[in-house]
């Protein structure tokens, strides 16, 4: 008897500002959580970010953690290049440049209407 192909749910992790669905996307250096969505909008969970890490490091450490929970998408407002290059090696498309609330954000991206990012939006940290 033949084996039923199963079906890879695509896992898709928002950088978020807050604990909910209604929290605000955040840069993946400054996140202070993201929301991992497992195969729709309607299945996910809450990871906090810890924040004893200067953003300078913060961003590839999140990548680093997104990498070892199989993600396959992650959507941001910004990302810089050392966490884009992490995830890029580990195949994840990143959409950056969102904006709105995580929950606009999922539903937009599972429609198709977020286009993957060819490169780092943020560059580093300038002082004023």
């Amino acid at each position: 008897m033949a084996q039923k192909a199963s079906k890879k749910k695509c896992k898709m992790a928002v950088s978020s500002s807050g604990a909910g669905l209604e929290s605000k996307i955040s840069s993946l250096a400054r996140c202070t959580h993201f929301v991992l969505f497992e195969g729709s909008p309607d299945d996910y969970r809450i990871v906090k970010c810890a924040s004893a890490v200067a953003p300078s490091e913060k961003g590839p450490k999140v990548a680093q953690k997104l990498t070892e929970l199989d993600v396959d998408i992650v959507i941001t407002s910004t990302i810089g290049p050392r966490a884009f290059s992490i995830l890029k090696e580990a195949g994840i498309a990143v959409k950056a440049g969102c904006r709105g609330t995580v929950e606009d954000a999922v539903k937009k991206c599972a429609a198709g209407k977020l286009k993957d990012c060819k490169g780092a939006t943020y560059a580093g940290n300038i002082e004023l």
